[in-house]
């Protein structure tokens, strides 16, 4: 878990040392915490770095050794590739997730590993006072933490995975905590990337997927195999760029016109009222009555209804087909690495002979 917990003093214990549960502990990110120091209800929390290592679960001997792993790897595979001895797929796709946790390592190169204990920030004022001071603020219901108001922002990647959690969860499927607030924060939340972020992310997930270009000429086991394994590359490459320049279009660059370039109404609500601008053929009322119900359930599927879950519809119904077509593509590439091994060229056997590459080794 981690992180940071607030404890209000609405969390006491008495002389039994049971709590009451008026309102629990929660967590809270760097925006809720500078704001509760900002609003003098907690101080600064200080926290010296040697703490912060003591609860790293892993040593530095075992990074060391998955370090040499990788390299060997690596190594291994770029010396088949200089003796033009054949690679399968299974060792390109293991390539390939070598570039994710590089990404992953390098964002979490100061992050403990497997953290348990937050660390817990007492406050003497009670939850309800903060909400108060917040002002209108409260009005909105909190989806994660009462704390959600401080920033409602949310990336659009975020958004549509909470939608889709959603989904699951209204077919009663045991996905996530329903507790509220919750107990810690999901892997899948995010604020919104700056854009130097997001372009490096772009950027490794492009090396990500470049990787399996490399047996685009690959001898598979039949030739049908090679064609749905281009197409599968191709299919991956293009809906992953779709879905990025999709979502940036939908989420940040069209909403900033509207903004600045805000267009009048064209219809009143008088001419809504007097039914100027619907036909008047029977049905037209339920029917139009239907699609508004459904647009807003796409718009907004959370439990809590949330604002700040609110999404274009079109933004998630595009984002659920490119993401269809990624997975599809991906699942087919994930079931090639497997079907490939039945049938491999002899060269797939032979080993690299290093001392052809580095004499007299």
């Amino acid at each position: 878990m981690g992180g940071f917990v607030l404890q209000t003093k609405d969390w006491i214990g008495d002389e039994h040392g049971d709590r009451t549960r008026d309102w629990v502990p929660f967590p809270v990110d760097a925006d809720q915490l500078l704001y509760l120091v900002g609003k003098r209800y907690i101080e600064l929390p200080l926290i010296d770095k040697r703490a912060i290592k003591e609860k790293d679960k892993v040593d530095g001997l075992v990074r060391i050794l998955t370090i040499c792993q990788i390299l060997w790897f690596v190594v291994n595979v770029s010396g088949r590739a200089a003796q033009d001895l054949t690679i399968t797929c299974l060792e390109l796709t293991t390539a390939a997730f070598i570039v994710c946790v590089v990404g992953i390592s390098a964002c979490w190169y100061h992050k403990p590993a497997d953290l348990t204990d937050p660390h817990i920030i007492v406050t003497d004022v009670y939850i309800q006072e903060i909400l108060l001071g917040a002002g209108d603020e409260i009005r909105r219901n909190y989806n994660r933490t009462p704390l959600d108001f401080v920033n409602h922002k949310e990336w659009s990647f975020s958004i549509c995975w909470q939608h889709s959690v959603s989904i699951l969860r209204h077919m009663h499927l045991p996905i996530g905590d329903h507790i509220r607030p919750l107990p810690a924060f999901e892997n899948s939340y995010s604020v919104p990337l700056p854009d130097r972020v997001q372009l490096v992310v772009l950027v490794l997930s492009l090396v990500y997927t470049s990787i399996f270009f490399y047996a685009w000429n690959f001898s598979f086991p039949t030739p049908i195999e090679l064609t749905l394994w281009r197409v599968a590359v191709l299919g991956m490459t293009a809906s992953m760029l779709v879905a990025v320049f999709f979502a940036k279009l939908i989420f940040d660059w069209y909403p900033a016109f509207q903004r600045r370039h805000p267009c009048p109404l064209i219809h009143t609500r008088a001419d809504r009222k007097n039914g100027r601008m619907h036909p008047s053929w029977p049905g037209y009322g339920r029917l139009s009555r239907a699609a508004r119900r459904t647009r807003a359930a796409l718009k907004n599927n959370s439990l809590s209804k949330d604002p700040a879950l609110d999404a274009p519809v079109i933004g998630v119904l595009g984002l659920y087909f490119f993401g269809f077509l990624y997975c599809s593509a991906r699942a087919y590439i994930f079931i090639a690495d497997f079907t490939e091994l039945r049938s491999l060229p002899a060269k797939a056997y032979v080993s690299v002979e290093w001392t052809n590459i580095i004499p007299h080794l």
